[in-house]
């Protein structure tokens, strides 16, 4: 059996010396750390060096499979159409996305929401606004399939489903850097749902959300720099996406959506989001959001050819949602 410390000298020696790890290392190096093999330390060391240049797909898709065996396969038996993780938090906005998951779920399309509460206490949490939306949380498979069998939308806390990566998210109160885990947390779809969509912080890292995902089997997923980092579409900026579509890794870009609205936001909490839905106020930047955000699933799925039909349904269907 490799030690931790030769993982960790293959990508930190010197320059001419060092490489990344092949997808089946990185497999292998978590899971050393996973049964008690090696220390934090080491695991620290290993990720810092990796995040100073990058982490690579394989290395991602590595770190996937690892954690993905430690969850409980009773979750992957829930049928669920969206894996739908919410791993940053908003600043600027309030979380749209969640009226986008609520209009499809009204819809018929079974959404399962995740997240970690405690990833970045500065930010509005997405699991903050759940409640004020009727949105119902499960820490159970089986309080899971229940909630979805009524509402089409749950909403599942990491500890619920994958507990040794919360330690490993805090160790970035520590080193003061996000970690590759940071981007593993948003691609470990537990419910193997059939489609996903991942919000990123960082132009670029939609490319290597999508080939990673690819290395580890998903066949259709959707990536893009959301706004504020979640997965959430900003209707201001073109998006561009990169993702799986049946296996094959693929990019496209939606056209700006809203041209000259300000980006800022007064009230972000649940109980405005809930005031929006309900029709008590009208906020023309989030309707904006929810519909391009909501168009991208659903041209993904394929419930809608192209990017105009799919804006066209989105906005329907947010339109008439007083009237399901």
């Amino acid at each position: 059996m490799t030690a931790f410390s030769d993982y960790i000298k293959l990508v930190g020696r010197g320059e001419k010396g060092r490489r990344p790890l092949t997808q089946d290392e990185a497999r292998d190096a978590l899971r050393l750390y996973l049964d008690g093999k090696a220390e934090l330390l080491q695991l620290a060391t290993l990720l810092m060096l990796q995040r100073v240049r990058c982490e690579t797909s394989e290395e991602a898709a590595g770190y996937i499979q690892a954690l993905r065996s430690r969850i409980d396969p009773a979750w992957q038996a829930l049928d669920v159409d969206v894996d739908w993780p919410c791993f940053a938090g908003k600043r600027r906005q309030p979380p749209w996305l969640l009226l986008a998951a609520k209009l499809l779920a009204q819809n018929g399309i079974r959404i399962m929401l995740s997240g970690h509460k405690a990833v970045d206490a500065v930010k509005y949490q997405v699991e903050s606004a759940c409640p004020s939306l009727g949105i119902r949380q499960a820490s159970t498979p089986d309080e899971a399939r229940q909630v979805l069998a009524t509402d089409n939308i749950c909403y599942i806390p990491l500890s619920s489903y994958c507990e040794p990566l919360v330690d490993l998210l805090a160790l970035r109160n520590q080193v003061g850097l996000r970690t590759p885990l940071n981007t593993v947390a948003r691609s470990l779809n537990p419910t193997a749902a059939q489609f996903g969509i991942h919000g990123i912080f960082h132009q670029g890292y939609e490319q290597l959300h999508a080939e990673a995902a690819q290395l580890v089997g998903d066949l259709n997923m959707v990536a893009f720099k959301g706004e504020g980092g979640e997965s959430e579409r900003s209707p201001r900026t073109a998006c561009r996406v990169a993702g799986v579509r049946n296996g094959e890794v693929y990019q496209e870009e939606w056209p700006t959506y809203l041209e000259g609205a300000s980006g800022k936001h007064g009230e972000i909490s649940g109980d405005y989001l809930n005031q929006v839905w309900q029709g008590e106020a009208v906020n023309h930047y989030g309707d904006h959001a929810v519909i391009s955000t909501a168009a991208i699933i659903l041209k993904m799925m394929g419930v809608c050819p192209d990017q105009d039909s799919a804006l066209e349904q989105a906005s329907t269907w947010w339109h008439q949602r007083h009237q399901v």
